[in-house]
């Protein structure tokens, strides 16, 4: 809804890549004054650059990030750490919100063409290498969980690619 007379609005834009620039366009439209936005903001460089014009055409700052970097249950994890009397750890998952179902996997993916790690996943090895110091060199090795992992090759319900 519109801001109403006096009001000042954040907007937060945490949604698919590929609906970021339409969601700028209707947050714009409320007359917010900023707006976080999460990486990488749209599909392309190009999109990027015209939701860039329309945010200063209309006055609005536009800021960018990842999200979780920021977020409560990052912060409340890291200080529970930092209090810890003894060893503990913290365990992060990706939580991917679609049904393992052929039809839900096939969207997902071409809503994702870019590759699960780099849109979805990319969060969790942001917040890893920003606070906990992970590098390429500390990583001793990488298992897939075999009772949530396969390889397959999908088809998309709207490209058919």
């Amino acid at each position: 809804p519109p801001c109403k007379d006096g009001e000042t609005r954040l907007v937060i834009v945490s949604a698919r890549t590929s609906d970021n620039p339409l969601l700028l366009e209707q947050s714009l439209a409320t007359g917010c004054k900023a707006i976080y936005l999460e990486k990488p903001g749209a599909p392309t460089v190009k999109e990027l650059e015209e939701m860039k014009e329309k945010a200063d055409k209309a006055g609005v700052e536009v800021f960018m990030g990842f999200n979780k970097n920021v977020s409560s249950y990052l912060t409340k994890s890291r200080d529970f750490m930092a209090k810890c009397d003894q060893k503990c750890g913290i365990t992060f998952l990706h939580n991917n919100n679609y049904e393992n179902t052929e039809a839900q996997l096939a969207e997902c993916f071409e809503r994702n063409a870019e590759g699960m790690l780099k849109n979805m996943a990319i969060h969790e090895l942001a917040i890893l290498v920003t606070y906990y110091g992970v590098t390429v060199d500390t990583i001793e090795k990488v298992e897939a969980d075999k009772t949530f992992s396969s390889c397959k090759t999908m088809v998309g319900p709207s490209s058919g690619k």
